[in-house]
């Protein structure tokens, strides 16, 4: 087997930058040695037709092989692949082919792009360059790359009266991900609302390579909008690890609805008891009192009381929301035993407090609502005083507003 000397080596580079020049320029630098028609294009055994799904190669890669005519196994044998020819030079083959590995990597790179791959052959009277495979590397389908998610979300709606805090974006490993690409991920809002960036160029780290990658929308910024505002989730992929993201492949893009006001009517509570200090959960809150109390169907006082409602007797009643709010609407229904209803922030500090008389005229309805300019309402705390003849209270729709 011959040995390649130094002086070949860099004989096959320049020889492969002189033609990827002219190819570039659709003029052949007259000092490159000229592309020979006796040696013929490589092929890509995964490329029929000379395109390349790239999901579809080996997973170490894809296979260039190279075949003329007149091959010795004294030639030496060079592939530039888009560009990349520190491949190892391989000696010809008395069988007339030789085959490279181009690593997954490589192809990673030529995603979407249309690339050359040539290849040298070196012999004691110079180098001689074959005709030039122009390799249709496809994009990757887009039913096969992840769509953004927001954790807190669910399926299309992002609702802020169900959480606290700010919405984790998450967008799942795709194929080819690889150490050192790069990624956009953006939120898009309505008309006049600034888009979030929440990645921009942001270089993948090795724990990101498994995991995918992760943003933050900041709830801060969620509450600027409106009640039903659409929502955006975008995110781009630079699989060469450049800073331009109008190079960059765009993912599928989510769509989400934001919810900032909550309504509770108990319609998809289960009726029945609940036992003293039980917390029961509903969507927007979660409910415990001194006493046990009962979801019931058998009053309905329209609009004040309609369908479930939750009904208690005296003594202590504890509403916690699961996301603080600005206001507050909701029906009850008492005949005697006025209440005490004290709204706290998120520090569990009272913001006020206000005396609601019970209503003596039949049916004993009406609405109690609180509106906070600064602090938020995390609890409501309502105390009836426990002796013996006050009537029980009914409490139903719950109206919330978070901005």
């Amino acid at each position: 087997m011959s040995v390649l000397t130094a002086a070949q080596e860099i004989e096959i580079s320049d020889a492969f930058a002189s033609a990827t020049k002219s190819a570039l320029s659709t003029v052949l630098n007259s000092l490159a040695p000229t592309q020979n028609a006796d040696y013929p294009k490589p092929h890509v055994q995964e490329a029929p037709s000379d395109s390349l799904d790239p999901l579809l190669g080996n997973p170490s890669g894809v296979n260039v092989e190279v075949v003329y005519p007149s091959m010795t196994s004294s030639d030496f044998i060079g592939l530039s692949f888009n560009g990349n020819d520190t491949f190892e030079v391989k000696n010809g083959s008395l069988f007339g082919k030789v085959t490279f590995l181009v690593p997954v990597a490589d192809v990673t790179l030529a995603v979407g792009k249309t690339i050359q791959v040539i290849y040298a052959v070196v012999r004691p009277d110079g180098v001689i360059l074959s005709e030039i495979l122009n390799l249709i590397v496809q994009p990757i389908a887009a039913d096969k790359l992840p769509t953004p998610q927001i954790t807190q979300a669910s399926e299309d709606v992002l609702d802020l009266t169900t959480f606290d805090g700010d919405a984790d974006v998450t967008v799942e490993a795709w194929p080819l991900i690889a150490l050192g690409q790069t990624v956009w991920l953006t939120v898009s809002g309505p008309g006049g609302v600034p888009t979030m960036e929440l990645l921009n160029a942001y270089v993948m780290t090795t724990a990101d390579v498994s995991k995918g990658v992760r943003g933050t929308i900041a709830r801060a910024e969620l509450e600027k909008l409106e009640d039903g505002s659409e929502l955006g989730v975008m995110c781009k992929v630079g699989f060469e690890g450049g800073s331009d993201e109008a190079e960059a492949v765009e993912l599928p893009t989510a769509a989400f609805k934001t919810t900032l006001i909550s309504f509770e009517g108990f319609e998809t509570a289960k009726e029945g008891r609940v036992p003293p200090e039980q917390v029961e959960s509903f969507r927007a809150f979660s409910i415990s009192a001194a006493q046990s109390w009962v979801i019931r169907s058998d009053y309905k006082y329209p609009p004040y009381i309609t369908g479930l409602m939750a009904h208690f007797n005296l003594g202590r009643i504890t509403i916690t929301l699961k996301s603080p709010a600005k206001s507050i609407r909701f029906a009850a229904q008492y005949q005697s035993g006025d209440a005490t209803i004290a709204y706290k922030d998120e520090q569990e500090l009272t913001i006020t407090t206000q005396l609601e008389p019970a209503v003596i005229t039949y049916p004993a309805t009406k609405w109690i609502e609180y509106f906070t300019a600064t602090r938020k309402i995390k609890s409501i705390v309502i105390d009836r005083p426990t002796i013996p003849g006050f009537s029980g209270i009914g409490l139903d729709n719950f109206t919330f507003t978070y901005i």
